[in-house]
């Protein structure tokens, strides 16, 4: 079976009111859903505590969802085309806090939330 990853993206909005960092540009922020199927017998799974007493989809995989955001410069063609992915230690986003030098948000979305704008430069 293949596993599968679908994004649903629900907001796009402006970073911090729109300013600018550097080359890149205004950055925004898209927020939405990843859907996620796994094959519980795929050797990659294998580490997965107890997946194999998951609930199973009609297509025999284990689904699940999670929250993301997505800070993207609002014109593509003008960022760097590299990822800085930050996973949510027990639902919290530290990313800008620790490298922006910003306060700690959940929910970034202002300029005071976006900090300094180091990663966005």
């Amino acid at each position: 079976m293949t596993n599968r990853i679908e994004l649903h993206v629900t907001e796009t909005v402006p970073l911090a009111g729109g300013q600018g960092y550097c080359d890149a540009g205004p950055y925004e922020r898209l927020r939405g859903r990843a859907h996620f199927a796994v094959d519980p017998l795929a050797p990659a799974q294998a580490g997965v505590t107890d997946i194999g007493h998951a609930q199973l989809s009609g297509a025999g995989m284990v689904e699940f969802s999670a929250e993301f955001f997505i800070f993207r410069p609002a014109d593509p063609a003008r960022g760097n085309r590299r990822i800085f992915f930050d996973y949510g230690n027990r639902g919290n986003l530290r990313a800008l806090q620790y490298f922006n030098d910003a306060p700690g948000s959940n929910d970034p979305l202002s300029a005071a939330h976006a900090g300094n704008g180091f990663l966005f430069q």
